[in-house]
């Protein structure tokens, strides 16, 4: 099964090299593409334009004005040719050496895969201090309040995971901020859910783009779905 992995970007520069590296070894042996889902305004583009010109394994889609890690992979959709999808993020947090195993369960049957910091054997040492290991609990217990769907995972905000292309065909995704996932939970159709568990590194370069205006679309994307 073919593999497009779907990297959305906003001022990633530092990452580039090193996760297109990281990827390509993890993925040895599988027919693959790399699509960046792209809102910079530094020299993240022309890197991954410069990229692609010498790798026909690399995709750019690149909004100008655009701003919203969940609304840029949706953009890039388009552009990912494959049947089997995954997200992950461009911050080296999210490992590239489970995508083969993430890979595996879909070939087993699931049709969305989670990697999970809350299943059993996860991590999520990547939230740095107690105030943000804090915040995630309380967002992924809100989801779990106002929206059924989300119950289907333990980590129903993750930012990393794989699923069917038939899982979002004839779906209307809307989303706003950075929560993907729960967006697919909830408008998509996954029958078949699974978690694969992960630990959730610390960041490597950039700095973290959560904060109050996330805080708040998260909120506004939480009434959204609950309609």
């Amino acid at each position: 099964m073919r593999l497009s992995v779907i990297v959305p970007t906003f001022n990633e520069a530092d990452n580039i090299e090193p996760l297109i590296a990281a990827i390509d070894l993890a993925l040895t042996g599988i027919d693959y593409q790399i699509v960046f889902a792209d809102d910079s305004v530094d020299a993240t583009t022309d890197i991954i334009r410069q990229t692609s010109a010498t790798n026909p394994r690399i995709r750019l889609s690149h909004r100008k004005a655009g701003r919203g890690l969940a609304s840029a992979v949706v953009a890039a959709l388009p552009l990912a040719t494959a049947d089997a999808l995954a997200v992950m993020d461009g911050d080296l947090q999210h490992p590239p050496e489970i995508l083969p195993r993430l890979l595996e369960r879909l070939h087993g049957g699931a049709d969305l895969v989670v990697a999970s910091r809350y299943a059993p054997g996860g991590w999520d040492s990547g939230l740095s201090g107690p105030h943000r290991r804090l915040a995630s609990k309380v967002t992924r217990l809100a989801a779990y309040l106002l929206l059924p769907a989300s119950k289907v995972t333990s980590d129903p905000l993750s930012g990393y995971f794989l699923f069917k292309r038939s899982v979002i065909e004839n779906s209307n995704l809307r989303p706003l901020g950075y929560k993907i996932l729960l967006e697919i939970l909830v408008r998509g159709h996954a029958h078949n859910v699974a978690d694969l568990p992960f630990a959730f590194e610390r960041r490597r370069a950039e700095q973290s783009k959560a904060g109050l205006r996330e805080a708040w679309n998260y909120l506004r994307q939480l009434w959204r779905l609950r309609g």
